[in-house]
């Protein structure tokens, strides 16, 4: 079970164990990237928290700068969706994958 980390937000640290890799998509634009949590724990530390990770990976979509929410970044993490989490109220919402699209690195 995943626990609450400081601020209420996941961390790497907490994915260890629980995923091997992490994959981060956007419907919107079909941002696709996959990498190896393990990895991003030694790169970013283990308390680095996923939505800073996420506005780290994501800051050059333009839709982040968007000034309405219809049209605002949708990026997310899918794979969090099946993990086991202490408080089913801190579960992620559900996720849209769009199909194809534009690809990221995978870091194996």
């Amino acid at each position: 079970m995943i626990g609450i980390a400081r601020g209420g937000a996941r961390t790497f640290g907490d994915l260890i164990g629980q995923l091997d890799h992490l994959e981060i998509v956007c419907p919107k634009c079909d941002r696709l990237g996959r990498y190896l949590v393990h990895r991003l724990a030694m790169q970013h530390g283990p308390d680095f928290k996923l939505p800073d990770w996420i506005a780290l990976m994501t800051r050059d979509c333009p839709r982040r700068r968007s000034p309405g929410l219809a049209d605002a970044c949708a990026a997310q993490c899918p794979g969090l969706l099946g993990l086991a989490f202490e408080d089913a109220s801190e579960a992620p919402p559900g996720s849209r994958n769009g199909s194809g699209g534009r690809r990221g690195p995978v870091q194996d």
